[in-house]
């Protein structure tokens, strides 16, 4: 009789280290898709940064920036300037403030996601001085 006790408590704590260990797998799955989901967003807000900062860059440099965004493949949209890539949509909002010294551009380059929150926005203001004639 006794025999047959300690089979049946083995197989009980068998039982029960096989529901540790799968309790324990389905734990560590959800964590690992958790990480992997955070790592995706992270890889995604990298490179909106990336794309966002180097069009920002671009636009401080140019001396005319509604070129520069045709010739980066920008299409005009009311008032601003919008590209659609398969992970993100850059948007570039320009206004122009002429004085008589020169005008001042205003730019903001957003990068936003396919739900439309917004990854990063960048302000990239510039001066352009009106040549003088010597």
């Amino acid at each position: 009789m006794k025999a047959r006790n300690r089979s049946n408590a083995l197989l009980l704590e068998l039982l029960i280290v096989v529901a540790f260990f799968m309790l324990a797998s389905t734990t560590l799955l959800r964590v690992f898709s958790a990480a992997r989901q955070q790592s995706a967003n992270a890889e995604l807000l990298s490179a909106a940064a990336a794309e966002a900062q180097n069009i920002a860059d671009q636009l401080y440099a140019a001396e005319d920036g509604e070129a520069l965004l045709v010739s980066m493949e920008f299409v005009k949209q009311d008032a601003d300037w919008k590209r659609e890539s398969e992970n993100f949509a850059v948007t570039v909002s320009r206004s122009l403030e002429t004085e008589e010294q020169g005008t001042l551009v205003r730019q903001s380059v957003r990068v936003t996601d396919a739900s439309g929150n917004t990854l990063i926005e960048l302000p990239c203001s510039c001066w352009r001085e009106v040549p003088r004639d010597e």
